[in-house]
């Protein structure tokens, strides 16, 4: 199966959910770092604010939450994914929209980016919007199968 980046999605990513907590990759004192559960970008991710709220804005960042966030979590994620797929950017989305799943709770997706397909566990990865927005993208997900394959590898690159 190929992946590609086409149609739009509807991510369904909330907290203390049993499901979602499958995607965990490191948990850190103000943010929980999620392998996202489509994949369309591979080893696309979100940070997940631990403190409680609704409609929380980036600029609602305590500076402890902020440094954890620019000094850790970022860097760490940013490595383990040079370390496994290189991708050539990333793209940084605050969004929020999803009241219906979370009420505006505050977390950040993290999308690899790639000039050139990659390819993991025998499937390829194509990126069709390279050079554009990342959006829209497909509506068809990887298998869970794979989802926790990435998870694996990606969880022991963070160590």
């Amino acid at each position: 199966m190929m992946y590609n980046t086409e149609t739009m999605h509807d991510t369904r990513i909330t907290k203390g959910s049993k499901y979602y907590e499958q995607f965990d990759l490191k948990d850190y004192q103000y943010w929980t770092l999620r392998l996202e559960e489509h994949q369309r970008y591979l080893g696309q991710s979100l940070v997940w604010l631990k403190r409680e709220g609704e409609m929380q804005r980036l600029s609602s960042l305590t500076e402890a939450e902020r440094n954890e966030l620019w000094s850790i979590v970022l860097p760490e994620y940013e490595k383990a994914m040079a370390g496994l797929w290189q991708p050539d950017h990333m793209n940084y989305t605050w969004l929020g929209n999803l009241f219906h799943l979370h009420k505006g709770h505050g977390h950040l997706h993290l999308i690899p980016r790639y000039k050139t397909p990659r390819t993991f566990a025998g499937e390829e990865f194509l990126d069709t919007r390279w050079g554009n927005d990342y959006v829209p993208y497909p509506r068809e997900a990887a298998s869970l199968g794979l989802i926790l394959a990435i998870r694996d590898i990606l969880k022991a690159q963070l160590g």
